[in-house]
């Protein structure tokens, strides 16, 4: 990671509760499997400061976003200041501090999409989920955004699932989409369900 990256991250006076000169960190509910696997990743990727940008994607991948408490373990484990880290952490587009679902909603509001009706797609998310755009279901299962351009304007109305493009939506599109992406995570509790009770049977 260059300097020049580094100095541009924030003032600590700029970020209340970050730090320890501030008031404490609120609490947060981490999923407690990160810090080994943070421990694993570091001791198999020997290097230095560089570590840091792919170690943040290997996190967010796990977690679905970058929680401060994190932060402050990667910069102790890299051996940077905590400042370093969530200068880096904001600078670049791609990673966040909010917890997005397992299957992140992108609703395109190019020029294309708007025009063709995207807001309808927002507002049938809003009334299947329960979530307005920037929001996670309570489940972590599904986390809507508005975006700009997917380079999808032949498919207006269009969004993305994770990495994978939707187009020509209607409402009902929509409402059977999440319907399936919810019989999938059902079927996968399910049968992961079963392949632990067989686990333990054979115990």
């Amino acid at each position: 990671m260059s300097e020049q990256v580094l100095e541009r991250a924030p003032a600590p006076a700029d970020l209340p509760g970050f730090f320890g000169a501030h008031e404490p960190l609120p609490r947060e509910d981490v999923d407690p499997a990160i810090w080994p696997f943070i421990d694993r990743w570091v001791a198999t990727h020997r290097g230095g400061r560089e570590r840091l940008i792919p170690l943040l994607h290997a996190i967010q991948e796990q977690l679905g976003y970058l929680p401060f408490p994190v932060q402050e373990y990667v910069a102790e484990k890299l051996g940077l200041s905590p400042i370093q880290v969530y200068g880096v952490v904001s600078f670049y587009h791609f990673f966040t501090t909010t917890p997005r679902g397992r299957y992140q909603l992108k609703v395109c509001m190019g020029t294309a999409c708007f025009v063709r009706h995207a807001q309808s797609i927002v507002e049938t998310l809003n009334d299947v989920l329960g979530i307005g755009v920037g929001e996670v279901t309570e489940d972590r299962m599904f986390s809507l955004e508005q975006v700009r351009c997917i380079g999808a304007c032949g498919l207006a109305p269009a969004m993305m699932v994770n990495d994978e493009v939707h187009g020509n939506l209607t409402r009902n599109d929509v409402r059977r989409l999440v319907r399936r992406l919810r019989a999938k995570e059902r079927k996968a509790a399910a049968k992961a369900a079963g392949e632990a009770d067989g686990g333990t049977d054979e115990q």
